[in-house]
C-alpha cells in the first residue's frame, strides 16, 4: 500500500474515531440541547472522515460503492455549517428572537437544496484514483458545489461572528458598564476561552473543507489531519473547560457566592467586635457612675436614719414625716442603682460569685419575714415547705437569697389575695452531655402565687432588661425591670436555670435549679 494512501487512511481512521468518542462521552454528560448541538456537529465531522476513508478503501480495492460513500462524506461537510452555527448560537446566548429565527430557517433551507443536489446529481464529481492511492476529483458541473460551498462558508461565517461579537463588544464596554451586568469575572474569563477555542475550532474545520477541493492540495490528507486538530480542541473543551458540566457554572457561581459571603462575614465579625466592645465600654460607664452614685445615696440614707432616730434632737411630725418620705425615696433609689451595677457586672463579666456550702433552710430563712413587710396588709398567707433531708448546695448565699427575694418580692407586689408559696424539693433532670444524655440531681426552688398571672404572649417579656407586662396592676407597681432577667443570670451562673408557669387569673409559679454537687464530708465518706 502506497505511504500517501496509508497515512490517509489512519487519519480517516482517527478523524473516524475521535469524533465518535467525544460524542459519547458529551452524550452521556446529558441529554440537554448544548449537548445534542455538539453530538450532531461531531458526527457531521465523523460522516466526513468516515465516507472518505469508505471511498479510499473501495477506490483502492477498486469495489463498487464509491458514489454511496461520496453522499455520505458530502451530507457530513454540508450539515457542518448550520450544526456548528446552532451550537455557536447556544453557546453565545445570543437574544435576537427574528434574527435567530431567519437565519436558522434560510440555513435549513439552504441545507435542504444542497441534499437534494447531493442526491440528484452527486454535483457531477468524478473520482479516480491515481497509482499512489491519491484520489482526484473533477466535476463535470461545478455551479451547485459552488453555491453549496457559498453556503457553507456564509453560516460558518455566521458562527464565527456569533462567537467573536460579544467580545469585541465586551472590549469596547467601559468598566462602569461591566459593573452594571454583576457577572462573575470568572464566569467571564471561562465564557470568553470557550468561545475563541470553538471559533478556532469551526476555522479549522472551514479550512479542511476548502482544502479538500483545490486540486494542487486535496490530493494530500489535509483535511483529515485539519479536522482531527478541530475535534482534539473540542476535546479540549469537554475534558479540561468541562464545557458540558451541568454543575461547572453552577460551582463557579458558588465559589463567587463563598467568596462574598466570606468578605461579609469577616465584614460582619468586624462590626461584632465593635459593638462588643462599645457594649463593654458602655457596661464599664454604667458600672463607674452607679458606683459613684452609691456612695452618697448611703450618706444620705445614714444620715436621715439618724436624724429619724432623733439622735440630734426631736423631730416634729412634719419633721418626721419628710424625712421618712426621704428615706424611703433613697431607699428606692438605691435599689435600682444597685439593680444596674449588678446588670452592668453581669454584661461585663466582672460579677464574681462567693461560693460556699449553705444548707438549704440558712438561704431561705428571714425571706418570708421581709416578704411579709412587702405583703402589708393585703390578705394573703405566706407558706413555706421545704422538703426534709436536703443536701447543703454550693452558692454564692448572698446572691441566691437575692433571687429568692426578688421572686417573693414580684409575687406580693402583683398578688391582692390569696396565697404565696415557697418550695424546695428536689429534681432529677436529664442533661446533654459529650458522650449523650444522663440523669442529674438538681434543687427545685418553686415560689407560686395566686395573683394576676401572664398572658402566653408575654412570657418571654419578664426576663428582658427593662421590661415590664403591660396591665393595669403592673403598672401601678414599682420597678426597673431587672429584677427577674438579674435573677435569670443569677441562676445560669450558678448552672441553673430559671423559668415560669403562668395563667392569667389564676397565678404564676416561678421556678430555678441549682445543680447538686457532694459535699467535702459526703465525698470524704
Amino acid at each position: 500500500m502506497p505511504i500517501l494512501l496509508s497515512t490517509s487512511l489512519l487519519l480517516k481512521m482517527l478523524g473516524l474515531a475521535i469524533p465518535l468518542g467525544l460524542a459519547f462521552v458529551v452524550l452521556l454528560q446529558g441529554r440537554g440541547r448544548l449537548n445534542v448541538l455538539f453530538s450532531l456537529m461531531i458526527l457531521a465531522i465523523a460522516l466526513w472522515n468516515g465516507g472518505t476513508f469508505m471511498l479510499h478503501v473501495v477506490e483502492w480495492a477498486g469495489l463498487p460503492g464509491s458514489k454511496t460513500w461520496l453522499t455520505i462524506a458530502l451530507l457530513g461537510l454540508l450539515s457542518l455549517p448550520l450544526t456548528f452555527y446552532l451550537l455557536a448560537l447556544e453557546i453565545s446566548g445570543l437574544r435576537a428572537p427574528e434574527f435567530t429565527r431567519a437565519t436558522v430557517g434560510a440555513g435549513l433551507g439552504g441545507l435542504g437544496v444542497a441534499w437534494g443536489f447531493i442526491f440528484t446529481t452527486g454535483f457531477g464529481i468524478q473520482v479516480t484514483t491515481h497509482p499512489q492511492g491519491v484520489l482526484h476529483y473533477t466535476l463535470s458541473n461545478s455551479l451547485p458545489l459552488i453555491l453549496s460551498m457559498i453556503y457553507a462558508v456564509s453560516y460558518f461565517a455566521l458562527a464565527e461572528g456569533v462567537l467573536l461579537w460579544p467580545m469585541y463588544a465586551a472590549r469596547q464596554r467601559t468598566g462602569q458598564g461591566d459593573k452594571q451586568r454583576n457577572v462573575p469575572q470568572s464566569l467571564e474569563r471561562g465564557g470568553s476561552r470557550i468561545e475563541r477555542l470553538l471559533a478556532l475550532g469551526g476555522t479549522l474545520v472551514v479550512i479542511a473543507g476548502l482544502l479538500k477541493i483545490v486540486p494542487a492540495i486535496g490530493q494530500y490528507p489535509l483535511d483529515s489531519a485539519l479536522m482531527i486538530a478541530a475535534t482534539l480542541i473540542f476535546a479540549y473543551l469537554i475534558l479540561k473547560q468541562r464545557l458540558f458540566d451541568p454543575f461547572a457554572e453552577l460551582n463557579a457561581q458558588l465559589s463567587d457566592a463563598n467568596q462574598r459571603l466570606q468578605e461579609a462575614n469577616t465584614a460582619l465579625q468586624e462590626s461584632y467586635l465593635k459593638v462588643k466592645e462599645a457594649n463593654r465600654l458602655k457596661s464599664e460607664f454604667v458600672a463607674n457612675i452607679s458606683h459613684e452614685l452609691r456612695t452618697p445615696l448611703n450618706a444620705i440614707i445614714g444620715f436621715t436614719k439618724v436624724i429619724l432616730n432623733e439622735i440630734d434632737g426631736p423631730l416634729s411630725d412634719m419633721q418626721r414625716e419628710d424625712l421618712s418620705a426621704i428615706y424611703s425615696s433613697a431607699q428606692h433609689l438605691l435599689t435600682l442603682v444597685n439593680d444596674i451595677l449588678d446588670l452592668s457586672k453581669i454584661e461585663a463579666g466582672k460579677m464574681e460569685l462567693h461560693k460556699e456550702w449553705v444548707e438549704v433552710k440558712e438561704l431561705v430563712y428571714g425571706v418570708m419575714a421581709t416578704t411579709l413587710t412587702l405583703v402589708g396588709d393585703k390578705d394573703i398567707k405566706l407558706i413555706e415547705r421545704i422538703a426534709e433531708g436536703l443536701p447543703p448546695v454550693y452558692v454564692d448565699r448572698t446572691r441566691i437569697r437575692q433571687v429568692i427575694l426578688n421572686l417573693l418580692s414580684n409575687a406580693a407586689k402583683f398578688s391582692e389575695r390569696g396565697t404565696i408559696v415557697l418550695s424546695v424539693d428536689r429534681l432529677v433532670e436529664t442533661v446533654e452531655v459529650q458522650d449523650g444524655y444522663r440523669p442529674e440531681l438538681f434543687l427545685l426552688f418553686t415560689v407560686a402565687d395566686t395573683g394576676i398571672g401572664i398572658a402566653p404572649e408575654d412570657i418571654p417579656i419578664v426576663f428582658e432588661e427593662f421590661r415590664q407586662v403591660d396591665s393595669s396592676l403592673a403598672r401601678q407597681v414599682e420597678g426597673t425591670g431587672l429584677g427577674l432577667p438579674i435573677s435569670k443570670r443569677l441562676v445560669e451562673m450558678h448552672g441553673g436555670r430559671l423559668w415560669v408557669e403562668s395563667r392569667v387569673g389564676i397565678g404564676s409559679r416561678f421556678c430555678f435549679t441549682l445543680p447538686f454537687q457532694p459535699s467535702p464530708a459526703d465525698r470524704r465518706r
